[in-house]
């Protein structure tokens, strides 16, 4: 713990402006009413709550996706968000422009565009959604979205991340109010590859989600069938979608 008192004036308001930072930063993470309620407090929350870097960091998890009020303090919100290189809020406006029933063609293109540059930089969502989309598109895309899935294989079994993928999951299948034409279209156009495996593969996910994935079952995931491990995520994908 800091000893303030034996600080200088200088390194006092640096403490004091480093407490903002954090404070502001967990008050953003939780609503957007505190985070309103937070710049009425002073000047300095205001500024430091709207500041560049503050904004590019901010976990947006507790936020969510789609707001019941408020739309256009939100929209704006996420706007800074975004021009802030916050790419959570990239990610989310790129599942709001390819997913809802009310966009059009341009729309669907810039929103994958976010997606894929949001999976490209790492993010584990977006690497998912981003594969399973290219899976399903299929053509030439196809190859590449087995590529991002296999890259998460070994993560996607460990517990840990499938309650991950699971909250991962109901995240995008809570959209089927406003994204199920968009889901559906992907699922009528989804071919599943053909595969010369003995049926075994499909077995192994639901292993993993009963026990611990460890070391000993490296082997088995590195010889698994790839295909019926992607199949086994596109029917996770489309639980909530009928036919």
């Amino acid at each position: 713990m800091v000893n303030l008192g034996a600080l200088n004036d200088e390194d006092k308001r640096k403490c004091a402006n480093m407490f903002q930072i954090h404070l502001v930063i967990n008050v953003l993470s939780s609503s957007l009413s505190e985070f309103r309620n937070l710049q009425l407090v002073s000047k300095s929350f205001k500024r430091i709550s709207n500041d560049r870097y503050i904004l590019q960091r901010l976990s947006l998890n507790k936020i969510p996706l789609l707001p019941w009020r408020n739309r256009k303090k939100f929209h704006n919100f996420f706007k800074r968000c975004r021009k802030s290189g916050n790419l959570e809020a990239i990610y989310r406006k790129g599942l709001v422009d390819y997913f809802h029933r009310d966009s059009h063609e341009r729309q669907r293109d810039r929103g994958l565009k976010h997606i894929a540059k949001t999976a490209n930089n790492g993010n584990q969502e977006a690497q998912y959604v981003y594969g399973l989309i290219l899976i399903c598109l299929g053509g030439k895309t196809k190859q590449n979205g087995f590529k991002i899935l296999s890259s998460l294989r070994k993560p996607l079994m460990l517990s840990n991340t499938i309650k991950e993928m699971e909250k991962h999951r109901t995240h995008i299948r809570n959209m089927w109010w406003w994204g199920e034409p968009m889901m559906r279209h992907l699922q009528k156009s989804y071919v599943r590859e053909n595969c010369n495996c003995d049926g075994r593969t499909e077995i192994f996910p639901n292993y993993c989600f009963r026990h611990r994935f460890g070391e000993d079952d490296d082997m088995l995931t590195s010889s698994a069938c790839e295909i019926c491990l992607c199949h086994h995520e596109v029917k996770l994908f489309f639980a909530n979608i009928k036919e």
